[in-house]
């Protein structure tokens, strides 16, 4: 990966870029005092819908990535260090629907010459503590199903470099949507990076690496971004948040490949789903030229930061797990084997999983467990329509595809969630957010499916995290909001777990005034922790 090509940037950029290939460490910031002048910001939000007239204008007007790429960059500019170089690329669709978006990327074999778009966004500003961001898109190889393992806990293949795992005879299958790389050779899918990083720190091989949770994507941290980049980088390591393969502004390959047979093995199932995630996030690491990461996960982006650590036990060097998911057993669980079925939860689990997140409640209930105590006091209209959208859940319809199916009345339906989900951000946040929310949300579906394939309905993974913890030897952080809806039990067991496995180096933390998005709704406490937590890991 270490041939060097130069890139044509566009008018906006006032001239030629010399970069490496994207995803390598040498594709970085320059440090010196030459910046480009700085472009128009996005046009601003539109108001959140209150209403379905302007539900359906804004379903109307609505051009997809476009919008996103605007909404993604509205949040991104909230840091002084960041400052893009081109806007967001034109897209055409109807409706908002199957939008044309990014330009197809001219991107080949490392050998070859690049020309992408993201790499026109190579200058940045310098913040105050020498950090600057940049964002772009690294190329990795399509995640290939046939080598994924038969059970979640299996090694990996010898044979199974990720950078050559390409199945044989499955272009086929890989009609991307228009954001997709349709060019030749191996690299095909790419991931949306945003890096922070410092003259000092930037040739580091290791990083701490941010993964987001299930129906969110990287710009859900804005609100960390800049503490944990401060605080990688007092321990002379780069920050990176990930939208992950399939995911926010990443590319989408066809969800097949990370669904199985319907005949399939639960554990072979499980493994296929993660397989799709785990392998691309190692592609990933190998382009960008690291050796080790940090891993920061939220939610879906805990378990499978989790599962990685497994998989690839000499690639992380710290685990920091905020709400993870998929961590405790389930009721009535019993270990699970390479072969058999079993139902891990129930509806009303499940149903009351949803409702809690939809709900916000303006004093804390404590721990998860207490949350089943609002099982009664919910209507019987909105149980049943939760027990429907649970049922769909495990037949592998995904919340997105709701959305997207309902047409003008989406952006409501989105405004809804976010306007009260996160009732103690300010307007304009809300705004920005709400927007992010539902332009990435109607993107074309692809890693969201893995969702069936991973947790059993009532949100309990169907091979839990509790009983793989103990393979990991580097320290975990778990933190939990004290009105969180994931079991901070599933901590308190995992560090029983890893303590007896000789790993004293386990610790879990509740958050006051926070539910599942504790990072959002408590941010300095949880920068707080995380801060503590990448400073107590020896320096790199």
């Amino acid at each position: 990966m270490s041939a060097t090509e130069t890139v044509s940037g566009s008018a906006a950029t006032a001239g030629a870029v010399s970069t490496s290939l994207p995803g390598s460490r040498s594709a970085s910031p320059a440090y010196d005092s030459h910046r480009l002048s700085t472009p128009p910001p996005p046009p601003p939000s539109k108001p959140i819908p209150q209403d379905f007239r302007s539900s359906l204008s804004a379903w109307w007007y609505n051009s997809s990535y476009k919008e996103a790429r605007y909404a993604e960059e509205r949040l991104l500019r909230r840091m002084s260090m960041f400052e893009p170089s081109a806007p967001p690329p034109q897209a055409k669709g109807w409706f908002g629907l199957g939008g044309s978006g990014r330009p197809d990327a001219q991107h080949l074999d490392s050998s070859a010459q690049v020309v992408d778009e993201s790499l026109t966004r190579v200058e940045t500003q310098v913040g105050s503590h020498g950090l600057i961001a940049k964002l772009r898109d690294v190329f990795i190889p399509t995640p290939d199903p046939s080598v994924a393992p038969q059970h979640p806990v299996d090694p990996v293949p010898a044979a199974s470099s990720s950078a050559s795992s390409i199945a044989s005879g499955s272009d086929k299958c890989r009609k991307h949507h228009s954001k997709h790389a349709q060019t030749p050779g191996k690299y095909k899918d790419y991931i949306n990076t945003l890096e922070i990083s410092s003259k000092e720190n930037q040739n580091s091989k290791e990083a701490v690496v941010v993964l987001h949770g299930y129906a969110a994507a990287m710009g859900f941290f804005f609100r960390n971004w800049d503490s944990i980049a401060q605080s990688a980088n007092s321990t002379g390591r780069p920050a990176y948040f990930l939208d992950w393969l399939g995911m926010g502004l990443s590319s989408r390959p066809e969800p097949h490949l990370l669904s199985s047979p319907a005949n399939a093995p639960v554990p072979a199932r499980v493994a296929r789903a993660e397989h799709f995630f785990l392998s691309s996030l190692e592609s990933w690491r190998e382009r960008v030229g690291l050796d080790k990461m940090v891993l920061v996960g939220h939610s879906l982006g805990g378990y499978l930061a989790s599962a990685y650590a497994v998989r690839y036990p000499d690639r992380v060097s710290g685990l920091i797990l905020v709400s993870p998911a998929g961590v405790p057993h389930g009721e009535g669980y019993k270990y699970y084997k390479p072969s058999g079925e079993k139902n891990a939860g129930d509806l009303d689990d499940a149903v009351d999983a949803a409702q809690m997140e939809m709900e916000v409640n303006s004093e804390p209930k404590g721990e998860a467990k207490q949350w089943r105590e609002n099982r009664e006091k919910a209507s019987f209209a909105r149980k049943s329509m939760m027990k429907f959208f649970v049922w769909g859940w495990e037949k592998g319809m995904s919340p997105f595809s709701v959305l997207r199916a309902i047409g003008p009345w989406g952006p409501m339906f989105a405004a809804n969630y976010t306007t009260r989900r996160f009732a103690s951000l300010s307007d304009d946040d809300k705004r920005d957010l709400h927007s992010y929310v539902y332009n990435t949300s109607v993107l074309k579906g692809s890693g969201e499916y893995c969702i069936s394939h991973i947790l059993a309905p009532g949100a309990y993974a169907r091979i839990p995290i509790v009983d793989r913890i103990n393979r990991v030897k580097v320290p975990v952080t778990f933190i939990y909001g004290d009105n969180d809806w994931m079991d901070v039990d599933g901590g308190k067991a995992s560090v029983e777990a890893l303590t007896k496995a000789g790993n004293k180096n386990g610790s879990v933390h509740v958050v006051e005034k926070a539910g599942h998005h504790v990072y959002l709704d408590n941010a300095e406490e949880t920068n707080r922790i995380i801060r503590e937590a990448i400073a107590s890991l020896p320096k790199p």
